[in-house]
């Protein structure tokens, strides 16, 4: 038994089986994580070496080129880069697409411990720490904290308390406190106390990391007991420490209050903070691996609320809220999903011109949506942007086998005056190849996604399993439920005697319509038939003219671009100010403060969170303190009038107006950053080995740049060298006195940036004791010049003086300027490579054109530029790797076609009649290229889905043609008559499913609403591709059809291919009686009967 039979005569099995998918489905759904992307691991590893205060130049050359020649053996690398800042070797690792990045950070720790054997001895240096990178470890939530002036007790406050209570959310990963002012317990020594009584800083810091101390002793033993021995030495209270003994000399202690005062106060401040102007202190949350961003962001407010019912007086300022984001991000897609699904239904109404029909083909799309939710949940999936794209881009697939199937029932209950059940089943029966097929191709698509790697495989899998789920749901409702309720629920008395007679009586609005749609489309057909009969003799005009079309729009190609992804607009931007190298934090703080005025007096302007001394960005802030660098998170209304591309353009003109300033200030592009890691930049990068020689080359390509249109914050990423002030110490006269140079050095560093002794701890927390010199005593050289040294020879354990313990007083001080002198330089601040050699990049950030447009511009402004012997230029990784993904999306869409056209010659039982269909895929192309072109859209990956998209769809027509007029031919049409008249027929199908298929994806094509913008050009090429194909392939495919068939018979010596076309001669089509009389027909073989074939010529009257 066929399965059309099986699905009339057992109506509630079938019936059973799709609620249960349905049901599985609806409990999965509600389970479903909510995400703005699928989860994208990017293959890449981090070394991070952290020596305070060495600069960059020793860094690279003792850590950084070690670690890099190291890690460069580890197999699978695509890459190298490196970053050497003050005091920190950051190393990139990036391997190769599909490489297993866990064993790849096994590999590189084991290299970088190798590496570690050649790294000077200094006890300031940190073991190097090797981290994965993922794109989820950003901020979910940023606040801005205020309410208390005491910004010690506010930022200890939210340290202590808060942030603990807001980790306890589900989902939160870690809270981190940026900004403000850190509790620290100063030990401010007096060198003019230290000179007299003849002792060092270093001395001072001995003496207290020796007192603060707890100290287990052992076990006491009685009788009955033991007890264990601690020897308690903390100090209760910042008071203690100034009793602290430093030496003994002839009896008499000297402590640290007599050289020194201690303050419970705040270390110096290197960063402000502020929220719209007022001082605050940042509180960054950031999200577990894998967590649900909603429901987590949902936890976090549920115990905020908590804080604030706690903590009346603190106000929380949101300044950024990835949620926010995301929850419209899914809403918008879900909302176009349910527009394109209703307009798909309006299509239907309008050609099949009954209530019934159109929703027993409606069925289909929730039937099929719902069930998909259960796969989705099974795969490990999420509710994101990618997934619900995917869902809406099969709305209008989803009809299109039940349409196919529907149109065929009622055809033979028109054509043949079969009553519904048996209708029901020959007329499922007919199609069901054809049906099966043309839904396989579109899965077949698809199914080269799986196999590419990067990013485009890691984005768009998700994608692609959603749409095959969907239409292989969809393909299983149409041959089981369609012909199931057609045959309970369609009157075949209405079809019988003609549509348009049933209807001819209806005077209802609802009988109004359907009559105009019936007249509308019988005018469409006559004038189609009439066309198609004009195009038959004159062939070869129409295959040129559709190719002339097509040739013709290759000339818009260069006009389109192309780009790696579009850029999404989250109503949030980013301001980063670069001041002149050596501008100091005062100064930085005051520009900052006018741009942060500039910014707030914009309308559009909702909430500004800044920070002077360093860098900001929604991964927080950054771990390298700049004095001369200031930057803000800006959200904006979301009510506002104005574009967010239009609020940049106002607000750079005004920020660039800061004499200085060199503003750079971009939108907040989740998706851009979550699939570079933040680099959202074109980059021109100059190699080279001398750091002024290249510094000196950027500024040229600099100003080459500069005003290339479309790119905009043309920077470059290097700074003029840093003043320094650099000591140089005698070595040989040091070593006559008994001092090394890590004495020096490490003399001059606490004396400027303060030596942490020891962390005081007070109810379970603790707090850096450091000791330094008063602000006012190293201001300038001479108050260094004059430090007090003490030799290391004299030093016994835990450095106390040998003297010291024999109560004899200690020889006299040996002051810096006896052994060192000072002088002002220049230092490079940071130094990058990449693939082990040195490079700067200028970068710019592409504004309204496309990125392959930018980067013709530049190589052609770069032809002019004459570089050094030994330099060169390239453009950065990210525009490498989108070549990449586009070669391997190339390679998707040829992997398509050849599966496609196996398929389709496994059908046709033929080599050459592929081709016929195949053939309208470049018909397809053209309204595509003219949809982008006229969108102002470029190229990207998403626009890449769509053309596969619309492979399948294209063919799928192009089956339902080719197939209905081989049979007709088996039936004993000639071939003209076959092709004259199987057009025709298939002409509602057709237009209904092309056009379902495309009204369905016009909300996503308008890319109306935020985070839209990434399916917009996916969802234009199919509705461009749509258009042209489906009014071309109409015409160009039953044409080639002809001419292929002309060249089959010229193959086989002139015999006439009708003769043999090897196909089953018989269709199965059961009786009324066996359908409707035998309630165990499914159990019976024999009960239908095969239909006779069509005397040759007769005609069939056309719908």
């Amino acid at each position: 038994m066929n399965i059309a039979a099986f699905s009339v005569t057992r109506p509630v099995a079938v019936t059973m089986r799709i609620l249960a998918l349905v049901l599985l489905g609806a409990v999965c759904y509600l389970r479903l994580p909510v995400d703005l992307l699928p989860n994208v691991s990017i293959p890449t590893v981090v070394v991070t070496t952290n020596w305070p205060n060495v600069a960059p130049e020793e860094i690279e050359t003792q850590i950084t080129r070690p670690l890099e020649r190291a890690v460069s053996s580890v197999p699978g690398l695509a890459e190298v880069s490196s970053t050497t800042d003050e005091g920190v070797s950051r190393v990139r690792v990036q391997f190769q697409w599909g490489v297993d990045v866990g064993q790849g950070a096994v590999d590189i720790l084991q290299q970088v411990e190798r590496a570690k054997r050649s790294f000077p001895v200094d006890p300031t240096l940190e073991n190097p720490i090797v981290t994965k990178y993922d794109p989820s470890q950003t901020p979910i939530l940023v606040y801005g904290v205020s309410g208390i002036s005491d910004t010690i007790r506010l930022r200890t406050l939210l340290d202590n308390d808060i942030a603990p209570v807001l980790e306890s959310a589900n989902g939160v990963a870690a809270v981190t406190v940026t900004g403000g002012e850190e509790r620290a317990v100063l030990v401010e020594v007096d060198p003019e106390a230290l000179r007299a009584r003849n002792l060092s800083l270093q001395q001072i810091s001995d003496a207290i990391g020796r007192e603060n101390l707890n100290v287990p002793g052992g076990i006491a033993r009685t009788s009955n007991t033991e007890l264990t021995i601690r020897s308690l030495g903390l100090f209760a209270s910042p008071d203690e420490i100034g009793a602290v003994p430093v030496v003994n000399v002839r009896g008499q202690a000297v402590r640290v209050r007599d050289v020194a005062t201690v303050r419970d106060a705040a270390a110096e401040t290197r960063i402000y903070t502020r929220l719209n102007g007022e001082p605050a202190v940042g509180l960054s949350i950031v999200r577990q691996s894998g967590a649900n961003t909603l429901s987590t962001v949902k936890d976090v407010l549920v115990k905020l609320e908590t804080v604030k019912k706690q903590y009346p007086e603190l106000k929380f300022g949101l300044a950024y809220d990835q949620s926010r984001f995301i929850g419209q991000s899914v809403s918008r897609v879900q909302e176009d999903g349910v527009i394109g699904a209703t307009l798909a239904v309006v299509i239907l109404l309008f050609f099949l011109r009954n209530v019934r029909s159109t929703l027993v083909v409606a069925l289909s799309i929730p039937i099929s949506i719902i069930s998909t939710f259960a796969l989705i949940y099974l795969c490990g999936f999420t509710l994101n942007t990618m997934s619900l794209a995917g869902l809406a881009l099969a709305v209008g697939l989803i009809v299109d086998d039940a349409v196919v199937v529907l149109e065929n029932i009622f055809r033979h209950m028109e054509r043949d005056k079969k009553r519904a059940a048996e209708a029901a089943v020959s007329g499922t029966q007919e199609i069901l190849s054809a049906v099966v097929a043309s839904t396989v191709t579109i899965i077949i698509v698809f199914l080269p996604l799986l196999l590419i790697r990067g990013q485009a495989g890691q984005m768009f899998t998700q994608l692609a399993l959603v749409v095959i789920f969907s239409i292989a749901v969809s393909l299983l409702d149409a041959v089981t439920v369609v012909p199931m309720l057609a045959s309970r629920f369609i009157e075949s008395k209405a079809y019988q005697g003609g549509q348009d007679e049933a209807l001819k009586n209806d005077k209802s609005l609802l009988g109004r319509f359907f009559r105009f749609a019936g007249a509308k489309f019988d005018a469409l057909d006559t004038s189609y038939h009439r066309g198609l009969q004009w195009a038959l003799k004159h062939r070869w005009q129409v295959v040129g003219g559709a190719f002339g079309i097509t040739g013709a729009s290759c000339f818009l190609i260069p006009l389109i671009g192309t780009e790696l992804m579009p850029q999404t607009d989250s109503g949030d931007l980013q301001l980063r100010l670069k001041l002149p190298i050596g501008t100091s934090l005062a100064t930085t703080d005051a520009v900052m403060k006018q741009a942060e005025k500039i910014l707030a007096d914009n309308p559009n302007v909702e909430t500004v969170f800044s920070a002077a001394g360093t860098n900001l960005s929604i991964r927080g802030v950054g771990a390298t303190l700049d004095p001369n660098q200031g930057a803000a998170i800006v959200k904006l209304k979301p009510e506002r009038k104005s574009s967010t591309q239009d609020v940049i353009g106002e607000l750079r003109k005004k920020l660039s107006a800061i004499p200085g300033a060199n503003p750079n200030i971009t939108p907040i592009d989740l998706v851009t950053q979550t699939l570079t890691g933040g680099n959202q930049n074109i980059e021109v990068v100059i190699f080279g080995e001398s750091l002024e020689e290249l510094a000196k080359q950027s500024k040229v390509v600099q100003e080459k740049l500069r005003d290339v249109r479309g790119l905009q914050n043309v920077d470059v990423n290097w700074q003029d060298a840093t003043p320094e002030l650099q000591w140089r110490v005698d070595r040989d006269k040091a070593t006559s006195l008994g001092l090394s140079f890590r004495n020096v050095a490490g003399t001059i560093n606490a004396a400027t940036n303060g030596n942490i002794a020891s962390y005081y701890q007070e109810n379970g927390y603790q707090y850096p004791i450091l000791v330094q010199l008063p602000e006012s005593r190293r201001k300038t050289v001479e108050d260094l010049l004059s430090l007090p040294l003490r030799p290391d020879l004299l030093a016994g354990n835990n450095g106390v003086l040998t003297g010291n313990l024999a109560g004899v007083a200690p020889p006299p001080n040996i002051e810096l300027r006896q052994i060192a002198r000072a002088s002002r330089e220049t230092g490079p601040s940071e130094i990058t490579r990449l693939n082990r050699q040195r490079y700067i990049a200028v970068t710019g950030t592409p504004e309204g054109r496309s990125e392959s447009e930018i980067q013709d511009e530049i190589t052609q402004r770069m032809g002019s530029v004459k570089l050094p012997d030994g330099y060169r230029w390239d453009f950065g990784s990210a525009q490498k790797r989108r070549a990449e993904e586009f070669a391997g999306m190339g390679t998707a869409v040829f992997l398509a076609i050849a599966l496609i056209y196996m398929v389709l010659a496994s059908q046709f039982e033929s080599f050459i009649h592929p081709f016929t269909i195949l053939l309208s895929v470049p018909l397809a192309i053209t309204g595509v290229i003219i949809a982008l072109f006229l969108s102002g859209r470029a190229f990207g990956l998403t626009a890449f889905i769509g053309v596969l998209l619309l492979v399948g769809i294209v063919v799928k027509n192009g089956i339902l043609l080719i197939d209905y007029t081989n049979q007709l031919r088996e039936r004993g049409r000639t071939r003209d008559e076959a092709v004259l008249e199987a057009s025709p027929t298939r002409l509602r199908p057709i237009l209904m499913t092309s056009l379902a298929a495309g009204f369905g994806m016009v909300p996503l094509a308008l890319g109306l609403g935020e985070g839209s913008e990434t399916q917009a050009p996916l969802a234009t090429a199919v509705v461009g591709g749509l258009t042209t194909s489906t009014v071309l392939t109409l015409f160009v495919v039953p044409v080639v059809y002809t001419l292929f068939d002309d060249l089959a018979r010229k193959l086989r010596g002139g015999k006439d291919a009708d003769k043999d076309l090897a196909r089953p001669p018989a269709i199965i089509e059961p009786s009324v009686e066996s359908v409707e009389r035998e309630p165990q027909y499914a159990g019976k073989s024999g009960a239908s009967e095969y239909a006779e074939p069509l005397p040759k010529g007769e005609p069939v009257e056309r719908r």
